[in-house]
């Protein structure tokens, strides 16, 4: 190595020393790109995050919109079936009551039958032949009824 000169030890010591630089300027520069698009990345990813924020607050909001009309429509469907409950009770109480009444009608003995329905015919403007033809009961009685229903008009 005695034999090489200086200038050509020189020379290709900068010649190295300038590869060296260029390779560290390339790296930078890849770096430098790198980071910038991890950047741009990260920038895009905030903006991501506020949106998804500002629609997880909206559909919080309408959550507790759609929870309070469940709680409001629960309360008013409680009262309506209250008032549907109470209806059905007076409505069987008064089925009951007519049953009754219906029950009693046909136990009846036949003889108090046949005189409602000669009170009715007597109201009705039936002579006492009539009377007597369809309620198969006695000219007397025929004419008690008669005279009582003549005693009611006349008052």
């Amino acid at each position: 190595m005695e034999n090489i000169p200086v200038n050509l030890l020189s020379l290709v010591a900068i010649a190295i020393v300038m590869l060296v630089a260029m390779l560290l300027l390339a790296l930078k520069n890849r770096f430098t790109q790198q980071i910038d698009e991890l950047q741009q990345q990260v920038q895009s990813q905030e903006l991501q995050l506020v949106e998804l924020q500002t629609l997880l607050a909206h559909n919080q909001s309408q959550l507790e919109i759609l929870l309070q009309q469940s709680a409001e429509a629960q309360l008013e469907n409680e009262q309506v079936s209250k008032q549907l409950e109470h209806r059905i009770k007076v409505t069987q109480e008064q089925f009951a009551s007519q049953f009754q009444t219906i029950e009693q009608l046909l136990h009846q003995q036949p003889e108090d039958k046949l005189y409602s329905r000669a009170q009715k015919l007597v109201e009705l403007g039936a002579d006492i032949a009539e009377i007597m033809r369809e309620c198969d009961i006695p000219r007397a009685e025929a004419e008690m009824l008669m005279a009582v229903h003549r005693q009611k008009s006349a008052k």
